[in-house]
């Protein structure tokens, strides 16, 4: 299954890991994909794991997780489209 995460943050990148684990592929959404935090996590988890904007994981999603601090939650979906 593909698996879209919204949000990098701790909650977002131990979700992806574990999906990951579990044979899933899962690309993380952020405002800035190419942050030092979501490199160094796609480095540990693999290639079944890519990361994309908001509006890029929204995409690529058979599921889709919201995994942002709630005053993030209106612009996260907003970007994600």
């Amino acid at each position: 299954m593909k698996i879209g995460i919204l949000g990098t943050g701790d909650v977002g990148r131990a979700l992806g890991a574990g999906f990951v684990a579990l044979g899933h592929e899962v690309k993380i959404g952020s405002r800035d994909p190419h942050k030092a935090e979501v490199k160094d996590w796609l480095k540990k988890v693999g290639a079944k794991a890519s990361a994309g904007t908001f509006a890029e994981a929204g995409a690529f999603g058979d599921v889709v997780i919201l995994a942002i601090r709630w005053t993030g939650t209106e612009n996260a979906i907003k970007l994600a489209g």
